[in-house]
């Protein structure tokens, strides 16, 4: 009889702590369902000190434009042989389906790392191709271009003889930055042995929304 009594009088405080283990796995579970697969979220995020670019259509773009928008910005070369003509594609396409779940304009912004080829008359129809009028092309002097870019967590790096049809190696991510012009995410490319490393349009589309939850 004492015996039963115990087990019954144990029988709650088990109960309670499976549940309890069980509510957590959960919690858990989810929270890995969660996260962002290709995105990288910062935990603060990043104020980006002012610089001066130029537009497309020979304007001065500085920290200001990217005020009261959301941008999604990548840096490239209209002389690209896949990753950026690949990258602007797949942006251009999602462009309504994510700016559909932010309040702001979102804007996607080609900032051109070869200034020597890239004009703005050269970028502009370059970025006209593709028929999405969220797109705005940029690119300046390399005294403006480096430190910008390497603000943005992104890099490149000209050929020390770079005359002719020369390849400029850069990044193939693309920065998330909110409407106060600070830089919060960066979406990473997919790596596919022997394919350019671009990143994936519906996992872009699942990752978004996941990035907005978490921003600080």
């Amino acid at each position: 009889m004492s015996d039963k009594l115990t087990l019954g009088k144990l029988g709650f405080p088990l109960l309670l702590i499976v549940a309890l283990i069980a509510g957590v796995a959960s919690y858990l579970f989810w929270q890995q369902q969660a996260e962002p697969k290709q995105a990288l979220v910062y935990p603060q995020a990043r104020n980006l000190v002012e610089f001066t670019l130029i537009d497309q259509h020979g304007n001065t773009v500085g920290r200001e434009d990217l005020y009261q928008q959301w941008t999604l910005a990548f840096v490239g070369y209209t002389y690209c042989p896949d990753i950026c003509p690949l990258t602007l594609a797949k942006l251009a396409g999602a462009q309504e389906e994510l700016a559909a779940m932010v309040q702001e304009p979102l804007k996607i912004w080609f900032i051109s790392v070869d200034p020597q080829r890239d004009t703005p008359t050269q970028i502009n129809d370059y970025v006209n191709y593709f028929q999405q009028p969220a797109i705005l092309g940029v690119t300046a002097g390399h005294d403006q271009l480096f430190p910008f870019v390497r603000q943005l967590g992104l890099m490149y790096a000209m050929s020390s003889n770079a005359e002719g049809n020369y390849l400029v190696d850069h990044s193939a991510s693309v920065v998330l930055i909110n409407p106060q012009g600070q830089l919060v995410a960066m979406f990473k490319p997919e790596m596919v042995v022997g394919q350019p490393p671009v990143i994936d349009t519906e996992q872009l589309l699942a990752d978004f929304p996941l990035v907005l939850a978490r921003l600080p």
